[in-house]
């Protein structure tokens, strides 16, 4: 088991293809809302201070819609130190509602903060590791247990006072468990296909290396089209004339011109004479990209024109030479599809990109993918 595995959130190691991550915090928010209502509905006649639990149910949810708002496009990336303020409202709502039981006639089995703070935890399995899963459940069950005994252990006792504290964490402990196991599942997965996507394929490069082969020849045919009947003529007149001296200079500048032209176009200029691509690469940093890296943009830009949804206009690519020596590249898509289908169909070459450069962003608003790639030692 790789330590990474326990070191990187879902979100961190594949953020595009999360397109339910938007959803998953305000979910959780609903469900904690939707099951502490109910069961407090049913035992509200047995609870001694049944206030208490309304505002600990509404901190609880507070806390889900709190990584909701945190974690909503073009903000900051999710950390620990976001995670601390709904875990410290968890921990209230623990407290809160264990003082409402302290003396009531509810039991510890119809509580409804072991599952309703629960769902705090799986708020946050988007965002956060295995191990920092580990440590917010790991804290919320010690809570959990001691507000357990505090609150349920009357002088008239149903359950022995270690079933009370067991029956109490074992919800929060499950809560935990599985929600560790999910993220560890999702990074382990993750981690494989990133493996893979980062071989580099033979004969795809083979292939393109070929078309752009046959779109030198193409232009040298055409160049070439262009002197040949102008030689023949002078071949078959046998004489040069000052006429013939012009049209030889016009002739040597255009062919100069397009052949400097051809010179100073990089792999994606030619690999963008096959569709509408629009690229900006004044320093021709284009060609400083390995293999791999130019696969997984050739797959990516392929995709999108391939695409029916592909809106017809044109694709923006531009890359930019930075003080260190590596380049920025900033990539425009024009995909009309909801955002499920668009993330599905990106997402492959995303995971490929993601293996071979550096700062990957996307930015779903704007259809923009960002990222930067190091100087080659050549």
């Amino acid at each position: 088991m790789s330590r990474e595995t326990w070191r990187v959130s879902p979100q961190q190691i594949d953020p595009l293809s999360w397109f339910t991550r938007p959803l998953v915090p305000a979910a959780f928010a609903g469900m904690a809302l939707g099951y502490g209502g109910i069961t407090l509905a049913t035992t509200w006649d047995l609870l001694n201070e049944p206030w208490l639990d309304i505002i600990a149910l509404l901190l609880a949810t507070l806390a889900c819609v709190i990584v909701q708002v945190w974690t909503r496009p073009l903000r900051v990336p999710f950390s620990a130190r976001h995670a601390i303020l709904p875990i410290a409202l968890g921990v209230i709502a623990i407290v809160l509602s264990s003082i409402s039981a302290r003396e009531s006639m509810t039991l510890v089995q119809h509580w409804w903060v072991p599952i309703g703070v629960g769902f705090v935890i799986g708020s946050l399995a988007p965002y956060s590791s295995v191990r920092s899963i580990i440590l917010y459940g790991s804290l919320l069950s010690v809570v959990t247990g001691a507000g357990a005994w505090y609150g349920f252990l009357t002088p008239v006792r149903v359950w022995p006072e270690l079933s009370v504290v067991v029956i109490a964490a074992s919800g929060m402990i499950m809560a935990t468990v599985s929600t560790a196991t999910f993220t560890h599942v999702v990074v382990s997965t993750t981690q494989l296909l990133q493996t893979g996507a980062g071989t580099p394929l033979p004969e795809s490069e083979q292939a393109s290396v070929e078309a752009a082969r046959r779109v030198e020849r193409r232009t040298l045919a055409r160049l070439g089209t262009r002197v040949a009947p102008f030689l023949q003529g002078i071949a078959d007149a046998g004489t040069v004339t000052e006429s013939d001296r012009a049209v030889a200079g016009q002739l040597a500048r255009k062919l100069r011109s397009d052949l400097v032209s051809q010179a100073n176009r990089s792999w994606l200029d030619e690999f963008a004479l096959f569709g509408p691509i629009l690229v900006v690469d004044p320093d021709r940093r284009a060609d400083h990209m390995n293999t791999v890296q130019r696969t997984a943009l050739r797959g990516l830009l392929t995709a999108v024109l391939k695409n029916p949804s592909h809106g017809g206009g044109s694709l923006f690519v531009e890359l930019r030479g930075q003080t260190d020596g590596s380049t920025a590249v900033a990539l425009s898509l024009d995909i009309d599809l909801p955002e499920g289908r668009r993330t599905m169909m990106l997402a492959p070459y995303y995971l490929t990109l993601q293996t071979a450069v550096q700062d990957l962003s996307w930015d779903p608003s704007r259809e923009l993918i960002k990222f930067q790639f190091p100087a080659r030692n050549d």
